[in-house]
């Protein structure tokens, strides 16, 4: 599941600017997360790559439905992908910013890393990992921070 569509009137062209990746979900400092990286990509005159990381049928991050089967995780990931995207739809929309949205399966992690080495961005932008999960599992924050090769900034 890899999706990318791109946003405002300018096509995700980075010919010599910046790029910021930020990653998003359904937590409540996403929003904080996007209008952070909004606010640094328009000061930095950069392209502004929204990411949603799911881990549904990944098994990463025990989110799975798995007593109601593989369909219920399919619905249940288009509908966080929806979610995901009017968020950054409504957020983004007016801005001057040229901006796109990727979605990718896997751990949030690993995926975000690896689509900020792949596009060579000048940073990474998450907000801040709150909730039982992630004593689990670990702070995706925490983790990018080893891994990334950019700077990662993390918002409350």
């Amino acid at each position: 599941m890899m999706e990318q569509i791109a946003h405002r009137r300018d096509r995700h062209d980075r010919v010599g600017g910046a790029l910021i990746v930020v990653g998003i979900d359904t937590s409540e400092s996403s929003p904080h997360a996007l209008a952070y990286a909004a606010g640094a990509a328009r000061r930095m005159h950069a392209t502004l790559l929204v990411a949603y990381i799911t881990t549904l049928g990944t098994g990463a991050y025990l989110t799975s439905l798995a007593p109601m089967g593989a369909d219920a995780d399919v619905a249940l990931a288009a509908e966080q992908i929806t979610t995901v995207r009017e968020l950054a739809t409504e957020i983004l929309y007016d801005l001057p910013l040229p901006w796109s949205f990727t979605v990718r399966r896997g751990d949030p992690a690993v995926e975000l890393a690896r689509l900020a080495e792949e596009n060579s961005a000048d940073s990474l932008i998450v907000g801040q990992t709150r909730g039982r999960l992630h004593r689990l599992t670990g702070s995706t924050a925490a983790r990018l921070l080893r891994r990334a090769r950019c700077p990662v900034t993390v918002v409350p």
